[in-house]
C-alpha cells in the first residue's frame, strides 16, 4: 500500500466502501463463499426455472422478482443470510474505522462486528436517519447501500428500474456518502465501481462543489489498462490484490492496530492527556483543555500567514493569541489576579465571576487569567469551551485526578449555574475553585438565583481605564492594523481609543483601526463578498456564533446543497480569512456582536428565511428526539433555529415568515416535540391561541411525559379561559390548568426561567378578572402574594419578585401595573 493510506487511516480520513469481492472468505449456510453478481443471476435464473444465457444481472433480477415474488427473499437467505465472517473480516476490526459503506447485502462483517468486544456498531440502510461520526473513534456506521438480507422490506437495488428509482428520491446515504467521498480517502474494496447510482451522487455534488476528486484507491486483482485511465480521471489509483492483501499490509506496518483513542490523540491534541487514560472518559473531557503551555502549543490554531492576527479583526481569542501574548493584559484583569488567585489565595469552592457586556472581552480576559495561574505550576487548571451536560460527572472525575485544589474556568457561568450550585450545596467536589463570566443581565434574570448565595468575588470589567489603552496601543502596533493609528501622536491614538471604546471594547479596537463606523465595516465586508455560497456559509456560521458555538462542517455541508450553492466547507472557508475560520471541521465566524449587527441590519429577511429554512432541513436527517442524536453544540444550534422567540427576533417579528418555517416542517418533525412546543408558543406570539392550543395538546399527545409541554398546554389553557365569555367553559379550562400547574409546582420544575406559581397565581387571577369577580380576583392576588412570599429563592429570583410586586399592586389596587410583564400576555 502507501504511507497517504498509513497516515489517513492514523488521522481518522480513511473510509472504506466493500463491492461483492470483499465478502470473499465469509461462508453462507451452505458452507459456500456469498455468490458474486454472475453467480447470482445464474441461481436467480434456475429458481425460475429459464436457462442462463449470460444476460445481465439487473435483467434477470427484474425477471424474477416479477415470477418469484416474496420467493425471491428466501432465495437471498439461503446464499447470503447467516454467513460465517471471512479472517480478513475479523481482522479488519482490529482497526479504528469510523464509516464503512457496502455495496453488498450479506451479513457476514455483521457477524463478525458482534463478536467484538466493546465495539459500538450500528448497521444503517440507505434511507436511515444519518448519524454524526463519532468524534472519539469509538463507533463504527456499517452502511449498506443496496439492500440488507435482514431488511428485505427496506428494499434491494439490483436492477434498472431500482436505480433510477433511488436517483430521483435520493437516499440520504448516498447523499452523505458523495460528501464523504470528498472528504475522506476512499478505498474500494472488490468492486469495478460500476455502480450508476453512486457516480450520479458523486457528479451531482462535485458540479456544486466545483472541486476536485481527493486522491482514492481501488483494491481489486486487476484491471484492464482503458479501466485504469478512466477511474484515473476521478483521481482514483488502482491497487493489485484483494481484502487479504490489505489486511496483511496493516499487519506489517501495524505491530500492534492502533485504537480510537490513538487516532484522538493525532487528532485533538487538547485530549491527548486525558487518551492516554482510558477511552470511556474521552467524552467526558471532550471541550475541556488543560491549560499549560506544553500542551497548548500542540493545538493546531490553522496559523495564516497574515502578521495581523484575527484577535484584532473580531474573532475570539485561540490559545496560541495567549500564549504569544497577543491581547493586552488589562489593569481590572490583573488587579482580578493579584487580589483573588496570586499566591493560591482561593480556597475550595469558591466562585469568582467577570461581569461585562457583549464584546467587552470577558473570554480573552479568562484565558489570560488561565495561564497566568497555570504558569504558578502548583494547582492545574482547566477550560471549559463548550457547553456541557456531565458537568457534575466531570467534576468528580477530576476531584479523583487531583491531589490538591485546582481551577475551573467556564466561559458563561450561566450553562451550568444550576449543576454549579448542586455541586457546592452538596459538596460533590472538594477540590473544585471556579471562575466563570456572564453578562450582568442574564446573571440578574437567569443565573442569580442558582448561584447569588454562592458568590464569592465579582468584578465588572465592561470599561478599560485610560492606563489600559496605552497597553492595548502597544499590542495593536505589533499585532494589529496600525496604519491609520501610526499616523496620529501619541496622544490622539489614545483619545481615539477610549472614545471608541466607551460603548464595547470591540467595537472601539475595529473603529479605531478603521476609521469608519463599525456598521459600515460590517456592511463592506458583507457588500465584498460576491460569491453566493460563501456568502451562505458565513451566514449559516453566523447563527451558530450567535449562540457561541462553533458550526458543524456536515451540517454545513447538506444545508448548502440544499440552497443549490457549492457545499465544499472546507474550500469556502479558505476563501473567506478574517471572515470565518476552518479548524478541524468546525467552523467560527468573527464576534456575536458582529454577527447580530449584520443580520438586523444588512441581510434582507428574505434572505435570512432562506438560510435559515436549509438549517432546519439540514438537521432533518437526524432521529427524532434531534437534540438525543447529535453533539451538544449541534443540539444548541438545532434548538436556536426552531425556538419561536429566536425567529422572530431574527424575522423581525414577521408573523407570516416565522410561521412559514413551522408549516413547511410540520410533517416532517411531527414526532419531534421540541419543534412542535416551538410551533405552538410562535402562535400564540402571534395571538393565534386557539390554533396554539391545537398545536400544544398534539404535542402533549405525543409526549406526554414532557414538563416543558405540560406547563405551555396549561399557560394556553388559562390564555383561552382570560379570553372567554363564558364561564363554564372559561373554569372548564382554568381547572385542567390548574391541577398540572400544582402538579409541576410540588415537583418543583421550572420551564423556560418560569416557576409553575408564577403562571399559576397570574392566570388564576386574570380568569377571575376577566369574569367580573374583581373582588374574588383581589383575594386571590392577596394569597398567591403571601404563597410566594415565602418561596426562598424569591430574592435571587428576577421573575419571582416581580410576579410578587405585580400581585401586590392588584390585591391593593385591582389593577396591574403598567407594563407588567405576565406569562398570560403574547
Amino acid at each position: 500500500m502507501n504511507p497517504h493510506i498509513k497516515n489517513a487511516l492514523l488521522n481518522g480520513r480513511l473510509v472504506l466502501l466493500f463491492g461483492a469481492g470483499a465478502s470473499v472468505g465469509c461462508k453462507n449456510s451452505l458452507h459456500q463463499d456469498p455468490p458474486l453478481g454472475w453467480d447470482l443471476a445464474k441461481i436467480l435464473a434456475d429458481e425460475m426455472g429459464e436457462e442462463f444465457s449470460d444476460e445481465d444481472l439487473s435483467d434477470v433480477y427484474s425477471a424474477a422478482k416479477e415470477v418469484l415474488g416474496d420467493q425471491i427473499h428466501r432465495v437471498f437467505e439461503k446464499h447470503y443470510k447467516h454467513c460465517r465472517p471471512s479472517n480478513e473480516y475479523n481482522e479488519l476490526l482490529k482497526y479504528p474505522f469510523f464509516r464503512i459503506y457496502t455495496l453488498n447485502i450479506d451479513d457476514g462483517f455483521e457477524k463478525a462486528a458482534y463478536q467484538v468486544s466493546g465495539l459500538k456498531f450500528n448497521v444503517k440502510n440507505r434511507n436511515d436517519n444519518i448519524t454524526e461520526v463519532d468524534q472519539f473513534y469509538q463507533t463504527l456506521d456499517y452502511i449498506k447501500l443496496n439492500g440488507d438480507v435482514n431488511h428485505p422490506s427496506k428494499g434491494f437495488i439490483f436492477s434498472s428500474q431500482e436505480y433510477a428509482e433511488n436517483s430521483s428520491t435520493e437516499p440520504l446515504w448516498y447523499s452523505e456518502l458523495a460528501k464523504d467521498y470528498h472528504k475522506y480517502t476512499f478505498i474500494f474494496i472488490g468492486t469495478k465501481l460500476k455502480e450508476s447510482l453512486f457516480f450520479h451522487q458523486i457528479e451531482k455534488y462535485k458540479a456544486k462543489a466545483k472541486c476536485n476528486d481527493l486522491k482514492s484507491y481501488i483494491l481489486i486483482p486487476s484491471l484492464t489498462g482503458i479501466q485504469k485511465k478512466s477511474l484515473e480521471t476521478s483521481n482514483i489509483e488502482h491497487l493489485e490484490g484483494k481484502l487479504s492483501d490489505f489486511t496483511n499490509w496493516l499487519g506489517s506496518e501495524f505491530e500492534k492496530p492502533p485504537s480510537g483513542v490513538d487516532i484522538v490523540a493525532n487528532t485533538r491534541p487538547e485530549l491527548n492527556l486525558e487518551s492516554k487514560e482510558q477511552a470511556k472518559n474521552l467524552s467526558l473531557f471532550s471541550g475541556v483543555t488543560p491549560v499549560n503551555r506544553s500542551s497548548l502549543t500542540l493545538i493546531d490554531n490553522n496559523i495564516n500567514k497574515s502578521k495581523i492576527r484575527n484577535f484584532y479583526k473580531g474573532f475570539k481569542p485561540t490559545w496560541l493569541d495567549v500564549l504569544d501574548s497577543v491581547p493586552a493584559n488589562l489593569s481590572n484583569i490583573d488587579n482580578f489576579y493579584n487580589s483573588i488567585l496570586a499566591s493560591n489565595n482561593a480556597k475550595k469552592l469558591e466562585l469568582h465571576v467577570l461581569f461585562g457586556t457583549a464584546g467587552c472581552g470577558k473570554t480573552t480576559a479568562l484565558k489570560l487569567l488561565a495561564l497566568r495561574v497555570a504558569d504558578q505550576g502548583i494547582r492545574n487548571v482547566y477550560f471549559i469551551e463548550e457547553y456541557k451536560d456531565n458537568f457534575q460527572e466531570l467534576l468528580v472525575e477530576l476531584d479523583h485526578r487531583n491531589i490538591d485544589l485546582y481551577y475551573i474556568f467556564i466561559e458563561r457561568v450561566g450553562h451550568v449555574a444550576p449543576q454549579i450550585a448542586e455541586i457546592i450545596k452538596s459538596t460533590k467536589s472538594t477540590k473544585a475553585i471556579f471562575i466563570s463570566s456572564e453578562n450582568p443581565k442574564i446573571w440578574t434574570t437567569r443565573v442569580k438565583e442558582h448561584l447569588g448565595e454562592y458568590l464569592t468575588s465579582s468584578l465588572d470589567i465592561s470599561q478599560i481605564s485610560s492606563s489600559d489603552a496605552d497597553l492595548i496601543l502597544d499590542k495593536l502596533e505589533t499585532f494589529g492594523n496600525w496604519t491609520r493609528l501610526s499616523k496620529m501622536s501619541a496622544r490622539n491614538r489614545k483619545i481615539e481609543l477610549i472614545k471608541k471604546s466607551k460603548r464595547q471594547l470591540l467595537i472601539g479596537l475595529i473603529e479605531a483601526t478603521s476609521g469608519e463606523g463599525y456598521n459600515e465595516i460590517i456592511e463592506k465586508d458583507y457588500k465584498a463578498i460576491t460569491c453566493e455560497s460563501e456568502k451562505a456559509l458565513l451566514l449559516l456560521a453566523g447563527l451558530a456564533t450567535t449562540q457561541r458555538v462553533p458550526a458543524n462542517e456536515a451540517t454545513l455541508t447538506r444545508a448548502l446543497s440544499y440552497l443549490d450553492l457549492n457545499p465544499n466547507v472546507h474550500q469556502l472557508s479558505s476563501k473567506m480569512d478574517g471572515i470565518v475560520t476552518y479548524i478541524n471541521g468546525s467552523i467560527t465566524t468573527r464576534h456575536r456582536v458582529y454577527v447580530e449587527r449584520l443580520f438586523n441590519l444588512y441581510v434582507p429577511q428574505k434572505e435570512l428565511l432562506k438560510i435559515i429554512d436549509s438549517y432546519i432541513k439540514a438537521f432533518s436527517v437526524y432521529q427524532f428526539p434531534i437534540v438525543k442524536n447529535i453533539s451538544r453544540n449541534e443540539a444548541t444550534i438545532y434548538k436556536h433555529l426552531v425556538n419561536a422567540k429566536s425567529l422572530k427576533r431574527i424575522l423581525k417579528n414577521d408573523k407570516d415568515s416565522v410561521l412559514s418555517i413551522y408549516e413547511e416542517y410540520e410533517k416532517t418533525f411531527e414526532n419531534e416535540g421540541l419543534f412542535l412546543l416551538q410551533y405552538g408558543l410562535a402562535l400564540r406570539s402571534f395571538d393565534e391561541n386557539k390554533q396554539a392550543f391545537e398545536k400544544l395538546r398534539i404535542a402533549h399527545d405525543a409526549f406526554p411525559d414532557s414538563p416543558h409541554i405540560e406547563h405551555a398546554l396549561a399557560q394556553q389553557r388559562i390564555i383561552l379561559a382570560c379570553n372567554e365569555n363564558d364561564e363554564t367553559v372559561a373554569m372548564a379550562h382554568f381547572s385542567e390548568a390548574e391541577t398540572v400547574l400544582n402538579r409541576l409546582n410540588s415537583a418543583n420544575v421550572s420551564a423556560f426561567d418560569r416557576y409553575p406559581i408564577i403562571t399559576l397565581s397570574e392566570g388564576h387571577v386574570r380568569v377571575m378578572e376577566n369574569l367580573g369577580y374583581i373582588n374574588e380576583a383581589k383575594v386571590l392576588a392577596k394569597q398567591y402574594h403571601d404563597r410566594i412570599s415565602k418561596n426562598k429563592n424569591l430574592d435571587a429570583n428576577y421573575r419571582l419578585t416581580q410576579t410578587v410586586a405585580n400581585l401586590a399592586k392588584f390585591y391593593l389596587t385591582g389593577k396591574w401595573p403598567d407594563k407588567a410583564q405576565s406569562d398570560m400576555m403574547s
